[in-house]
Parts: structure tokens; C-alpha cells; sequence
């Protein structure tokens, strides 16, 4: 029960927690093998098995809910047990296969990034790393302090075969979303406070039919359980502003009938979209090329500079 709400707890400050929890999806939350979503109370954000803990001194709170071989994002927190979130600390991880013959490697080595979230003085470490085989993974992370101090942390976690949700290289699914030619009001597209128009005027697939570059968001703004689904959104309007006339721009509620819950999630029925694309927690952001292929995606709070990258890679 609300193991996400425990992993939030942990690396969220209390005004935020209470914020996070006030606008919980559900009682639980998938894993990193879980299906994608058919109701509302299997919908949750930043959680992902971690198999084994090897070194007390330093928790790992993992984010990622969809860890498959090839290129992955992986989201995560770091907490003392006595003082809590260890933030904006010089973070490396290595990764190592285990095999019946023991632990490779390290396979890679690469910098974990501090990104900090608008909604408090809080946020998460963010990594790219590639695994080159399905299983089980550990990965070593050493935390360096100002000072010099070092501490590590070692996690085991499930590498998949095949992503759930749309791989980065593969075409994106040619979906009819709602848009404001299907609805009487914003209200029932989205649960954003400051909707703008211009989000719901488009569905997927033809926005991909434009063959031009598209970015598809999937948050719903009240309801999500780290508060970071408004943030998002207002990220992707600021970049919308910049590049509209060179890309398209579409937003896809979490819920089909946002105008119905009135608070009481119960009511909630996931998008159609929600569940073509597999997604088992929010938000996600895809940045798909003029050919209809997903450039990229990022699953959690994605900072404006790192989809500001993305957005010039396709549009290069």
C-alpha cells in the first residue's frame, strides 16, 4: 500500500508530501514488469523495483517505472536514514551484469544530474545509461559531498526484454485523441486550471501526419500524486510558445472524463491513449521526428533544458 507515497515522503519536503498525497492517483503502484493501466487505482508515478539493497549507509529511492535493454533514463532520489534527501551532490553510477558466472563489469560509468523541481526546494537525479541484455542489473552509485566525503549504494534492479511504453527509434502509435472537435469544453479534455487551446486542437496522429516534429505530454494536472504534472504542463507551454511554428504540440489528460471526477478518483476512467501507449504512471513526454518515430522520451518531471534538447535534435 502507497509504497510510491513512502518514496515521495522520502525525497519530497513535508508541505510538498502533503500536496503529492492530497492529489493521489491510487492505493498502489505498478512495478517495473507491471501491464499497463485499466483503471484509475493502478495509475501511480516514480516507482520501480528494487531487488536488493547491499549498503545500508545510503538509500536509493528508483524512479523509473519502465527499464528495458537499450537507451534508459533513470530517475532517482538518494536519502540519508538520519538527515533525509541528499541533493545537488557529485553522483556517479556504474552497472554491472549478473550472470550465473557472478557480477560484470562495470559495464558503463556515467554522471547522475541533480534536477531541481519548480514546486519546492526538492528534486531528483537523473542518468542515461544502456543496457545491452534483459535480467537483473546491479548498480553501484557513490555520492561525493563538498567536503570530500564519499558514500555508495548498491541496488539490484529487473532489466526488460522489451519496453512497455514506446521505444525511442520505433514508430509512435497513430492515436485519435480527443480533441476540442470531440468535446463541448476544455473541462472535458483536460484537468489543467490555465488550459490552453492550442494543446487539444490536434489528435496524435495527425499531428504525425503534418510530418513535422510532435510532442506529446501525458499528465493530468490536479490529480497527480508528486504535484509535478502542473509543473509540467506550464513547461510545455513555454517551450510550445517557442517552437509552435516549427512543431506541434499535444497534451493528453491521464483520464477520459476529467470533468466527471469532482475530486472522488473513483469516477476516473483512463484514457484509451493512456492505455495504447502503455504508460503506468505520469507524467511522460515523447519527442517524436518528422518521420513518425519516437526520438525520445522521459518518463517523471523532465526539466525544460533537457526537452529543450531533445526538441533541437529533431529539429535539426
Amino acid at each position: 500500500m502507497r509504497r510510491l507515497a513512502r518514496i515521495i515522503a522520502a525525497v519530497l519536503p513535508a508541505s510538498v508530501v502533503v500536496w503529492a498525497l492530497a492529489c493521489s492517483h491510487g492505493p498502489t503502484g505498478p512495478t517495473a514488469t507491471s501491464t499497463s493501466p485499466t483503471t484509475p487505482s493502478q495509475l501511480a508515478t516514480y516507482t520501480a523495483t528494487v531487488v536488493e539493497t547491499e549498503v545500508k549507509e545510503l538509500q536509493f529511492a528508483l524512479g523509473s517505472t519502465d527499464l528495458s535493454v537499450g537507451e534508459n533514463r533513470l530517475v532517482f532520489g538518494l536519502i540519508d536514514p538520519e538527515t533525509g534527501p541528499i541533493r545537488d551532490v557529485q553522483v556517479e553510477l556504474s552497472t554491472f551484469r549478473l550472470t550465473s558466472l557472478g557480477r560484470e563489469g562495470p559495464v558503463q560509468t556515467m554522471v547522475g544530474v541533480f534536477r531541481r523541481w519548480p514546486v519546492a526546494p526538492s528534486g531528483l537525479y537523473t542518468a542515461h545509461m544502456f543496457f545491452d541484455k534483459a535480467g537483473t542489473w546491479d548498480i553501484s552509485v557513490v555520492a561525493t559531498s563538498l567536503s570530500g566525503a564519499s558514500r555508495s549504494v548498491s541496488i539490484r534492479i529487473q532489466v526488460n526484454e522489451t519496453s512497455m511504453t514506446p521505444s525511442v527509434g520505433t514508430s509512435a502509435p497513430r492515436s485519435r485523441s480527443k480533441t476540442m472537435s470531440d468535446v463541448g469544453s476544455l473541462q472535458e479534455l483536460t484537468t489543467d486550471r490555465r488550459p490552453e487551446s492550442a494543446l487539444y486542437e490536434t489528435n496524435i496522429a495527425n499531428a504525425i501526419e503534418m510530418n513535422r516534429p510532435v510532442l506529446v505530454l501525458f499528465a493530468t494536472p490536479a490529480y497527480c500524486q508528486t504535484a509535478t504534472c502542473g509543473p509540467q504542463i506550464e513547461v510545455v507551454k513555454e517551450l510550445r510558445d517557442r517552437f509552435k511554428d516549427r512543431m506541434s504540440f499535444v497534451h493528453v489528460d491521464t483520464y477520459d472524463n476529467p470533468h466527471e471526477i469532482q475530486g472522488d478518483l473513483s469516477r476516473g476512467v483512463v484514457s484509451p491513449t493512456v492505455k495504447e501507449w502503455g504508460l503506468s504512471s505520469e507524467p511522460w513526454t515523447f519527442i517524436i521526428d518528422d518521420l513518425g518515430l519516437v526520438s525520445a522520451k522521459f518518463e517523471a518531471f523532465t526539466t525544460r533544458e533537457e526537452l529543450e534538447r531533445a526538441i533541437l535534435n529533431v529539429l535539426r
